[in-house]
C-alpha cells in the first residue's frame, strides 16, 4: 500500500510540475508572442505529459489546473475568472480535449501493462528455447573454432550454389561477414564473375560426378593479387540433399617466395654475366684495338697473345707458344730481337718511329718492306722483375711511302724542269690519281688548281676553287705564319723545300694536320706545285699510342704500390705476432708482460683479419656478389653502436666525440650491419687522422625526404688535389714507405659502394691540409616504422673479445677433430677440452674415417669438426664418405666445417656436401663453442 501511495504521489506531482512549467513558459513568452491569442498552446503539452506518464487521473488534474490558470492569466479579461461566450467556448473545447487525451492515455497505459505481462511470459518461453539453442550453439562454436584455427578457408554450397556454411576467415577474404553470405549465391552477392564462374562450373561438375576436384585461382584485392589453391569435394549429410564443400588455401606467400627465388636466381645469373662481360671487355679491347698488339713472356719472348690485326700483319703465321726467333726467322739480323732482349734486361721501354722491317707479310715466302711506329713496353711481376714485353704499334707504311713519293716527285720535278711537257704529263697523271693532295699555288696565297684529294682534305668544293674563295694563307693558322715565311725563302733560294708538318683550317672551321712538300715550276717562277698528305689518322694513332702507354704505366704503378702496401700492412701485425709468440715460448716473461704479449697478439690478429675482410669486400664489390639484408633500420641505434666501438681508440688519444642525433629523423630501409660498417669506417678514419686533443662530430638529421649523416673532424684534412680521388680504390694521399698512417686505401671505396647500394650518396669536403675533413651521407627515408630494439650492435668485422667463461659447457661430449695443421688441431683440442669435451684429433680424412667406422657404439664420436683443404682427400670427400654410411655406423653424425674458405659459394658447397654448419677461420673461441652447443641442441 505504501508503494502504491508513493507511485500516485509521483504521478500527480509530475502533472503539477508539467502545468507549472507550461505556465512559466507562457508568462515568459507572452511579451514577445502575445500568448493571449493562443491561451492554451503550451498547456496541451502539459496535459499530454501528465496523462502519458500518470494515466487518466493525473491527466484530468492537469486539464483542470491548465483551464483555471489559462482563464486567469491569458483569457481576456486577464487576471479575472469571468468568461465571455467566446472564451467560455474555447475553454470548454480545451477541457473536452484534455479529457479525451486523459482517457486515451489511460487506456494506452493499461494496454501497455497487459503487454508487459504477456512479454514476461514470452521471456520465460524464450529462456527455455535459449537453453536448447545454447547446446546447439556450443556444438557449432566447437566446429567454428576448429575452422577458425585452420589456415584454410571453408565453404559449403547446396545444390543451387547457395552458401550453407562459411568460415570467418573465408568471409573476411571476400570483405563480408559469414551471415552476409548464408543462403545467397555469388551472383546475389555481386562477387567478381571472372573469379566465381569457373568455381561454380567446377562445383556443378563435382556434384554431378561425385568426384573431388583440385584447382587454383587468382583473386585481386585492394592489398594486391592473392593466389589460392582449393579442393571441391561432395558432402552428403542428408540422403535427400547434395552439398559440395570447398577448402581453399592462400598460396600468395609461397608464390611470392618462389618469385623472389627466381628473381634472386636471375640476379645471380646477371651478376655472373656481368663478371664475364667485365673479364671479356679487356680481352675485346685488345682484340678490337686499331693497333697491332702482342704479348711475349720470358727471356725467350714466347708468344702469349696476339690480336687479329697483328696476326694479319705477319701473314697469319703460327705464333702461340713459339719464341720470337722461331716465329720470325725472316727478321733475323734486323735488330728487333736485340731490342726485345734490351727491354727485357733493362726494364726500359723502347719507342720506335717509322722503323723499317723486311718480313713475309703474305705467308708465302715473299719478303716485303713495311714501316711501323711501335712501343716495346716491359711487363713487371709482383716483385718488380720483368716477366715479359708487350708490343703496341701501328703500321705507317702508306704514310712513309706517300711522303717518300712526294719527296721523290718534288726532287724529280726540280731536276727535270727542262722537259716541261713530260713533267706536265706526269704531274697531270699524279693529280688525276688522287693518291695525295696536289695543288698549284702562288706566293700571294692564291690556289690556281687542285685535285679532288686536296679539296677533300680541306673541305672545299671545286666550285669554291673556281670562284677564287680558296687561299692557302687564309687557311694557315696564325702560329704557322713564321714557318711559312721560312719555307717561302727556301723556295725562292733553292726552288724546293723539304716536306714539313703544319695545319690547315678547313672550310667548316676545324683543323686538319698535313705533311706538305713544295717545288717551284721552272716555267713559272711565281707558281709552285705542292703535295699535301692528310696526317689526321696518323696523329690520332700517335695520340692513342701515347695515351695507352701512359695508362699502362699508371696502372702498373698503382698495382705495384698496392701490392707493396698490402705486403706491408699484412706483415706488420704478423711481425708483432711472431715476435711476441717467440718471447712467450721462452717462458722468461713475468705475468704482466705475458698478458701484454697475449693482448698484442690478439689485437694484431684482429687487425690482420680486418685487412683480409676489407680485401674480400672489395672482391665481392668487383664481382657484384655483395648482398644486403634489407629491413627497416633506426639509424640512431646503429650510429651509437658504431660510436661505442671506436670510443676506446678516441679516449686513448683524448679525442672528444660529439653526437647530435635526431631521434625523429625517421627510419631508412637498409642492412644495419653494413650501415654500421659505414659509420665505423668513417668514425675510425676520423679518429685515426685527428691529433690528440681533437674533436670528432657525427650529426643525424632529416632533410625533406631523406636523412643526412655528417661526420666531421679537426684532423689532418684532405688536399684539393687528392679530394676528387678520395673514394677510389687503392688511392691514398700518402702511399710512400714513410707514410704516417697505415691502411690499404679500401675503406672509403667500400663505404661509397655500400651507400650507393642503399640508394644514397656520399660526398667529402675539406678546406685543405690541417683544416679537418667532413663526410656527408644522404639516405632516403622509408615509410616503415620498426619497433625499437635494445639489442647492442657491434662492427660486423671487428668485435670485442667474448670471455670463454660465458661459453656453454660441453660436458661428456665426444668430438672428432680432423685437420692437417698441427697448430690448428691443438688449438681446437685445447678449446674443446677446457669446455668439458673429450677430444680425438687426427691429421687426415682417411684417419678420421677409420676412427669413426672402427669405434664401438659407446666410444663413437658425437660430433665431427673437419677442415676442408687437406692433402690427398679434402673435407668434402670425407663428409660424402661418412654420409654414405648407415646410421648405426655413424653416417648421421653432426658435422661442422671449420675452414679458411669463407666465400658464400664455399658455405653453400659445404652445406650441400653434408655439413650442418660452416664456420670461417679465424673464429672467436666462445663463438665456436656456442656454434657447437647450438648445433647439438638443434639436432
Amino acid at each position: 500500500m505504501l508503494n502504491l501511495t508513493r507511485s500516485q504521489l509521483v504521478r500527480y506531482s509530475i502533472a503539477g510540475l508539467s502545468v507549472l512549467l507550461a505556465t512559466l513558459l507562457m508568462l515568459l513568452l507572452d511579451p514577445l508572442l502575445s500568448m493571449t491569442q493562443s491561451p492554451f498552446l503550451l498547456f496541451f503539452g502539459a496535459v499530454m505529459v501528465s496523462a502519458g506518464y500518470g494515466g487518466f487521473g493525473p491527466g484530468l488534474v492537469a486539464t483542470a489546473l491548465s483551464g483555471f490558470i489559462s482563464t486567469y492569466y491569458f483569457v481576456p479579461p486577464i487576471y479575472s475568472l469571468s468568461l465571455t461566450w467566446v472564451s467560455g467556448s474555447r475553454l470548454s473545447l480545451f477541457l473536452l480535449e484534455g479529457v479525451l487525451i486523459s482517457v486515451l492515455s489511460g487506456a494506452l497505459r493499461h494496454a501497455k501493462q497487459r503487454l508487459e505481462r504477456a512479454l514476461s511470459r514470452l521471456q520465460i518461453s524464450e529462456a527455455q528455447y535459449r537453453q536448447l539453442a545454447i547446446q546447439a550453439q556450443d556444438q557449432a562454436n566447437t566446429l567454428n573454432a576448429i575452422f577458425s584455427a585452420s589456415v584454410d578457408h571453408l565453404y559449403v554450397f547446396d545444390q543451387a550454389g547457395r552458401y550453407r556454411h562459411v568460415s570467418a576467415g573465408s568471409a573476411a577474404m571476400l570483405g563480408l561477414q559469414p551471415d552476409d553470405l548464408i543462403g545467397k549465391t555469388w551472383r546475389d552477392l555481386g562477387l567478381p564473375a571472372d573469379l566465381m564462374e569457373p568455381v561454380d562450373t567446377q562445383r556443378e561438375t563435382v556434384m554431378s560426378t561425385g568426384r573431388s576436384l583440385r584447382s587454383e585461382t587468382v583473386f585481386v584485392t585492394d592489398s594486391g593479387v592473392r593466389y589460392y589453391e582449393y579442393i571441391l569435394t561432395p558432402l552428403s549429410t542428408d540422403p535427400s540433399t547434395k552439398s559440395v564443400v570447398a577448402i581453399s588455401r592462400d598460396m600468395t606467400e609461397r608464390r611470392q617466395a618462389e618469385a623472389q627465388r627466381d628473381q634472386l636466381l636471375l640476379r645471380e645469373q646477371a651478376a655472373r654475366a656481368e663478371v664475364e662481360v667485365q673479364r671479356n671487355r679487356l680481352y675485346s679491347l685488345l682484340l678490337e684495338a686499331p693497333a697491332f698488339i702482342c704479348i711475349n713472356r720470358g727471356s725467350d719472348h714466347v708468344f702469349e697473345f696476339a690480336n687479329p690485326l697483328y696476326c694479319q700483319l705477319v701473314g697469319n703465321r703460327k705464333l702461340m707458344g713459339r719464341t720470337a726467333r722461331e716465329a720470325f726467322s725472316d727478321l733475323e739480323g734486323q735488330g728487333f730481337f736485340e731490342l726485345l732482349d734490351q727491354v727485357y734486361a733493362t726494364g726500359q721501354p723502347f719507342v720506335g718511329n717509322e722503323i723499317a722491317a723486311q718480313l713475309d707479310r703474305q705467308g708465302n715466302g715473299t719478303i716485303e718492306e713495311g714501316f711501323f711506329n711501335f712501343i716495346y713496353q716491359p711487363i713487371f711481376d709482383i716483385h718488380g722483375a720483368v716477366e715479359g714485353v708487350i708490343t703496341f704499334g701501328f703500321e705507317v707504311t702508306n704514310q712513309v711511302v706517300a711522303r717518300r713519293q712526294a719527296e721523290a716527285l718534288a726532287a724529280d720535278l726540280s731536276a727535270q724542269q727542262i722537259a716541261l711537257k713530260k713533267s706536265e704529263a706526269r704531274f697531270s697523271r699524279l693529280v688525276e690519281a688522287n693518291i695525295i693532295g696536289v695543288l698549284l699555288a702562288g706566293p700571294n696565297g692564291t690556289i690556281m688548281e687542285a685535285n679532288d684529294a686536296f679539296l677533300q682534305i680541306v673541305g672545299y668544293t671545286r666550285e669554291d676553287l673556281h670562284n677564287g674563295v680558296m687561299n692557302w694563307s687564309d687557311m694557315t693558322p696564325p702560329e704557322y705564319i713564321s714557318q711559312d715565311e721560312q719555307v717561302l725563302q727556301e723556295l725562292a733560294i733553292a726552288g724546293s723545300c723539304a716536306p714539313f708538318e703544319k695545319e690547315y683550317i678547313r672550310k667548316d672551321g676545324s683543323r686538319v694536320p698535313i705533311l706538305l712538300g713544295a717545288a717551284q715550276l721552272e716555267s713559272d717562277e711565281i707558281a709552285w706545285v705542292c703535295f699535301v698528305l692528310d696526317l689526321t689518322k696518323s696523329k690520332e694513332i700517335e695520340s692513342l699510342l701515347r695515351q695507352q702507354a701512359t695508362e699502362l704505366s699508371r696502372a702498373n704503378r698503382l698495382k705495384d704500390e698496392f701490392l707493396a702496401t698490402v705486403s706491408h700492412e699484412l706483415r706488420t701485425p704478423l711481425n708483432a705476432i711472431l715476435g711476441w709468440a717467440t718471447m712467450l715460448r721462452s717462458k722468461q716473461l713475468n705475468e704482466a708482460t705475458m698478458n701484454r704479449a697475449i693482448e698484442t697478439i690478439e689485437r694484431n690478429a684482429r687487425a690482420q683479419n680486418q685487412l683480409i675482410n676489407d680485401l674480400l669486400d672489395v672482391s665481392r664489390i668487383i664481382t657484384g656478389k655483395l648482398r644486403l639484408n634489407v629491413r627497416p633500420v633506426v639509424l640512431v641505434a646503429v650510429i651509437e653502436a658504431a660510436i661505442d666501438s671506436i670510443r676506446p681508440a678516441a679516449q686513448a688519444k683524448n679525442i672528444r666525440i660529439q653526437s647530435l642525433l635526431d631521434p625523429a629523423a625517421g627510419p631508412v630501409s637498409g642492412d644495419p650491419d653494413r650501415l654500421q660498417q659505414v659509420f665505423w669506417n668513417l668514425l675510425s678514419n676520423a679518429v685515426k687522422f685527428t691529433p690528440k686533443g681533437g674533436r670528432v662530430q657525427i650529426r643525424l638529421e632529416r632533410i625533406n625526404s631523406h636523412v643526412e649523416i655528417t661526420v666531421s673532424d679537426t684532423g689532418q684534412g684532405i688536399s684539393p688535389e687528392f679530394l676528387p680521388h678520395v673514394f677510389e680504390r687503392l688511392q691514398q694521399a700518402d702511399s710512400t714507405t714513410t707514410r704516417k698512417y697505415g691502411g690499404l686505401g679500401l675503406g672509403l671505396s667500400i663505404v661509397r659502394h655500400l651507400i650507393e647500394l642503399h640508394g644514397g650518396s656520399i660526398q667529402a669536403a675539406s678546406a685543405g691540409i690541417g683544416q679537418g675533413a667532413t663526410f656527408m651521407i644522404n639516405l632516403p627515408t622509408t615509410i616503415f616504422r620498426p619497433e625499437p630494439t635494445d639489442i647492442e650492435r657491434v662492427h660486423p668485422i671487428v668485435s670485442d673479445t667474448i670471455p670463454l667463461m660465458d661459453a656453454p659447457r660441453l660436458e661428456g661430449l665426444k668430438v672428432l677433430i680432423v685437420d692437417d695443421e698441427t697448430d690448428a688441431r691443438e688449438l681446437l683440442g685445447t678449446l674443446l677440452r677446457e669446455s668439458g669435451a673429450m677430444v680425438t684429433a687426427v691429421a687426415s680424412a682417411r684417419e678420421a674415417f677409420s676412427t669413426l667406422t672402427q669405434s664401438s657404439f659407446d666410444q663413437r664420436p658425437d660430433l665431427l669438426v673437419s677442415d676442408i683443404g687437406m692433402p690427398e682427400e679434402d673435407g668434402y670427400m670425407l663428409i660424402r664418405q661418412i654420409r654414405a654410411l648407415a646410421p648405426e655406423q655413424g653416417g648421421r653424425i653432426p658435422a661442422i666445417a671449420l675452414t679458411a674458405y669463407a666465400r658464400t659459394e664455399d658455405r653453400i658447397k659445404a652445406l650441400a656436401a653434408g655439413f650442418q654448419s660452416h664456420v670461417p677461420k679465424p673464429v672467436e673461441p666462445a663463438e665456436f663453442i656456442a656454434v657447437v652447443a647450438n648445433l647439438l641442441n638443434r639436432l
